[in-house]
């Protein structure tokens, strides 16, 4: 039967210090999940790696990967890990509260800020890039789609994504509770990537008195900061900027710290030590956390929003459990997905078998049945098809409701004498859903059948 797996390291479960070592760059997300894809038993893969997360879902057959095979694999694909006891953060579920998990993140109601609406976009993103790998498959596909409109209806029939709390928003409130008033206040902005963009909308809502956008390519920022009505400054003036903002917020792509305790020195020596408030909410850190040993500078970084977080997420309680249980009845339909799934290679083999004992007892009243009139013969044969359909309809319904395939699996074996190898050998037949489906077998009587394990044959 289908396993599936899933482990991951989060925000909950290990220190930025941990995470920022651990996400992928987008540049490097393709060739990891084509290591993954290769791995031994993967039939499908699935990567998602963001500020907050990364975690590994698979799709394997029969076995569910322990969790050193996730912890090896992160390893291998990221080389600066190989000292770092990954162990000890790692989380790990399998089969429904795996998918149950996804359903969760892709919603919001596992993020940092329960919610936000950036994480349905990184779900999809992942998803695109792992199909480009050809990592998709049936199953994965399925969950994909099952977990997109789990966020849809969070979103559409709760009012959890209606209050206006992010990381970025919680860096505002933050920068708010600092100045009280920021009307007065100067902001320099780092970074043109959504975070940064949600931060520059929040910052304009708060009236502060002037935003500085900064970015390594003028030709995306000086648009960007023209949409939000701030000024853009390239770079090179980011020691003249320094000396003359209030706050700075960071939020880019890049892999080093762009504020170093050298460039920061030089900076308050410029604003004569006039205190300065730095928020750093990028993975990787933007910011060198020895800064903060600095006389009159302040850094926070993303770790340090939690209590904000926290305080905005009360707010959000009661929306976030209409919203599990929305998570709860997608997960629900999915795994009926799943077990009418796995129960179509069962259901080929029985039908295959009975279909054998059919033919083979016609073949034995072959003389009999080629005495009757052509018309008669034809009624005759087709009586026996349609009796074994009714018979077995129950059977069918009753293992495509089934919980558990492999109990069924034997509970079917010893009820009608299959012989346990069969099952290996039956092989997917294009007619069987419509076999399955047809009005004339679907809508005919059934008894209620017991469940596997509630009698003996």
């Amino acid at each position: 039967m289908i396993k599936i797996t899933l482990a991951g390291v989060n925000h909950k479960t290990a220190p930025v210090e941990i995470r920022e070592r651990i996400a992928y760059p987008k540049e490097n997300l393709s060739s990891a999940v084509r290591v993954l894809s290769h791995e031994d038993s993967v039939l499908e893969c699935l990567l998602l790696s963001t500020c907050n997360r990364v975690e590994v879902l698979t799709i394997t057959s029969n076995i569910h990967p322990s969790p050193d095979f996730f912890t090896d694999f992160l390893s291998r694909t990221h080389p600066a890990l190989t000292s770092v006891p990954l162990r000890p953060h790692l989380y790990y579920k399998t089969d429904s509260e795996a998918v149950e998990h996804l359903f969760q993140v892709t919603a919001s109601l596992d993020s940092m800020v329960v919610g936000e609406p950036q994480i349905t976009g990184q779900v999809k993103e992942s998803f695109e890039v792992c199909r480009k790998e050809n990592s998709v498959g049936p199953y994965l596909n399925q969950i994909f789609q099952r977990a997109v409109s789990s966020a849809k209806r969070v979103r559409s029939e709760t009012a959890i994504s209606h209050l206006p709390v992010s990381i970025s928003y919680a860096a505002c409130q933050l920068a708010r509770k600092i100045f009280q008033d920021m009307s007065n206040k100067s902001v320099l902005l780092l970074g043109g990537g959504e975070m940064a963009q949600l931060t520059a909308r929040h910052m304009k809502k708060m009236g502060v008195r002037s935003l500085t956008l900064m970015t390594r390519d003028p030709a995306k920022g000086a648009p960007l900061a023209a949409e939000y009505e701030a000024t853009y400054a390239p770079m090179t003036r980011l020691n003249e900027v320094l000396a003359e903002a209030d706050m700075v917020v960071c939020s880019t792509g890049a892999e080093t710290y762009l504020l170093t305790v050298p460039i920061l020195e030089s900076a308050m020596e410029r604003r004569g030590y006039r205190p300065l408030f730095l928020i750093d909410i990028a993975v990787p850190r933007n910011i060198d956390p020895a800064i903060s040993q600095l006389s009159n500078t302040f850094l926070y970084n993303i770790d340090d929003l939690r209590s904000v977080v926290l305080s905005n997420q009360k707010e959000r309680e009661m929306e976030a459990f209409a919203a599990r249980e929305i998570v709860r009845q997608e997960v629900a339909q999915f795994e009926k997905w799943r077990t009418e799934r796995s129960a179509v290679p069962l259901i080929q083999a029985l039908r295959k078998h009975t279909e054998e004992l059919r033919l083979a007892e016609i073949d034995r009243f072959s003389r009999t049945l080629d005495s009757l009139p052509e018309e008669a013969r034809k009624q005759v044969l087709l009586l026996t098809q349609s009796l074994m359909n009714k018979m077995l309809h129950p059977t069918y319904q009753t293992l495509r409701n089934s919980s558990n395939i492999d109990e069924a699996w034997e509970w079917i074996t010893r009820c009608y004498g299959l012989p346990p190898e069969i099952l290996s050998k039956a092989n997917p037949d294009p007619s069987l859903s419509q076999d399955l489906s047809e009005k004339s077998v679907l809508d005919s009587p059934v008894s209620n059948l017991p469940l596997p394990g509630e009698q003996t044959c």
